[in-house]
C-alpha cells in the first residue's frame, strides 16, 4: 500500500471519530446540557457502578456461550476472553465502528483459532446478536412512540443549528475524500488496481461463505444465548436504579434499556453510540416518570461500567507479545534442529 493510500485510509477511518467529537462539542456548548450533566454526575457513586458489574459479567458468559456455538476452535474460557475484549474495543476505542469485532477476531487467532474461522465465527456471532435484539427493538419502538405522543418537549436551544452543522461537516469531509482520492491518479489506473483488489476479495468471500455454511448449525443456539445476554441489561439497569433510589420496575428497566441500546444499534455508524445511547435512555426514562437527571445518571453509570470492564483491553497487547514470544521460541528451536541436522550430516574428520 502506497503512502497516499495509507493516508486516505486513515482519514476515512477517522470520520466516525470526527462525528463523535462534533456531537460531544455540541453538547458541551449548550449551557442547559452542562447543568444537566453536572446534576446527573453528582448523583453517582462507586456503588451504583459496582452493582452492575456482576450482571454484565453474567451477560459476557452468555455471549461467550453464543460464540462457542459457532465452533471457533477454542475453549469456552478463550471464547469468553475474546468476547470480553471485543466489547471493550467497541465501548472504548471509538476511532471507528467495527473495531471491536476486528479485535475479537484477532484475539481468537491469538488464542489458537485459524484466521478465516475466527473471522466467520465473529461475524456470525455479531449477526446472531443483532437478531436476538429484535424483540427488544420492538419494545423500544413502542416506548419511543409513547414518548413522541405524550411528551411535548422543546428541543434544546441551538440543537437544530448543531445538527445542520454536523451534517454539513460530514458532507464536506466526504467530498474532500472523493476529490483527494481521484486527484493524483488517472482513472484507468485506479480502476485497474480496484479490479485486482476485487478479484482477491471475491476469492476470500467464497472461502468465507464456505466457512459460514460449516458453522451455521449453531446459529439458533447463539441467538438464544444472546437473548439471555440482552435481558441481563435490564437487570443491571434495575439494580442501578434501586441503588440510586429511582423508582423503576423491572419491566420498565428492560424497556428503558432496550430503547437506549436499540437507538445505539440503529445508529451503528456512530462508534459506541456516543450521546445517542444516553439520549435514548433519557427519552425512555421520561415515559416511565424519571427526571432527566435521574435517567442521565443511570446512563453515565452504564458508561462507567463499560470503562471498568473495558480496562481488559490491556490484555490484547499482552496476548500479542505472548504470540510473538512463542513464535520466536519456535523459530529458535527449528534453527537449532536444522543446525544439529547439518552437523550430523558432516563427515567425521
Amino acid at each position: 500500500m502506497t503512502e497516499r493510500r495509507r493516508h486516505q485510509t486513515w482519514i476515512a477511518g477517522l470520520l466516525p471519530f470526527l462525528a463523535v467529537v462534533v456531537v460531544l462539542g455540541g453538547v458541551a456548548a449548550n449551557a442547559a446540557m452542562r447543568r444537566l450533566l453536572g446534576d446527573a454526575w453528582s448523583r453517582i457513586d462507586w456503588r451504583v457502578v459496582a452493582v452492575t458489574l456482576p450482571g454484565q459479567l453474567a451477560a459476557q458468559l452468555f455471549y461467550a456461550a453464543a460464540l462457542l456455538a459457532m465452533r471457533p476452535g477454542v475453549s469456552f474460557a478463550r471464547s469468553f476472553v475474546s468476547r470480553l475484549l471485543r466489547d471493550a474495543g467497541c465501548n472504548l476505542l471509538v476511532v471507528m465502528a467495527g473495531l471491536g469485532e476486528a479485535i475479537g477476531a484477532r484475539v481468537l487467532v491469538l488464542l489458537g483459532a485459524r484466521g478465516r474461522v475466527a473471522i466467520t465465527a465473529t461475524a456470525l456471532d455479531a449477526f446472531a446478536e443483532a437478531l436476538a435484539q429484535i424483540p427488544y427493538l420492538l419494545l423500544a419502538l413502542t416506548v419511543v412512540q409513547r414518548f413522541w405522543h405524550r411528551m411535548r418537549l422543546p428541543l434544546p436551544q441551538g440543537a437544530g443549528v448543531l445538527a445542520t452543522g454536523f451534517v454539513a461537516l460530514l458532507g464536506v469531509v466526504a467530498a474532500g475524500l472523493v476529490l483527494h482520492r481521484f486527484r493524483h491518479a488517472p482513472l484507468l489506473r485506479h480502476l485497474r488496481v480496484e479490479w485486482h483488489l476485487l478479484r482477491h476479495l471475491r476469492v476470500e468471500w467464497h472461502l468465507l461463505r464456505r466457512e459460514m455454511r460449516r458453522r451455521r448449525g449453531g446459529f439458533p443456539t447463539a441467538i438464544g444465548w444472546h437473548f439471555l445476554g440482552w435481558g441481563m441489561g435490564g437487570v443491571q439497569l434495575w439494580l442501578a436504579a434501586r441503588m440510586l433510589g429511582v423508582p423503576l420496575s423491572p419491566f420498565a428497566a428492560v424497556a428503558v434499556d432496550s430503547t437506549a441500546y436499540g437507538l445505539r444499534g440503529i445508529a451503528f455508524f456512530v462508534p459506541a453510540g456516543v450521546v445517542l445511547q444516553e439520549a435514548g435512555l433519557v427519552g425512555a426514562g421520561l415515559v416511565f416518570g424519571l427526571a432527566p437527571a435521574q435517567a442521565l445518571a443511570l446512563a453515565l453509570a452504564l458508561r462507567l461500567r463499560d470503562v471498568v470492564l473495558g480496562s481488559s483491553i490491556l490484555a490484547w497487547p499482552l496476548l500479542e507479545w505472548r504470540r510473538g514470544a512463542i513464535s520466536e521460541r519456535r523459530r529458535d528451536r527449528a534453527a537449532g534442529l536444522r543446525a544439529r541436522a547439518r552437523a550430523a550430516r558432516r563427515p567425521a574428520s
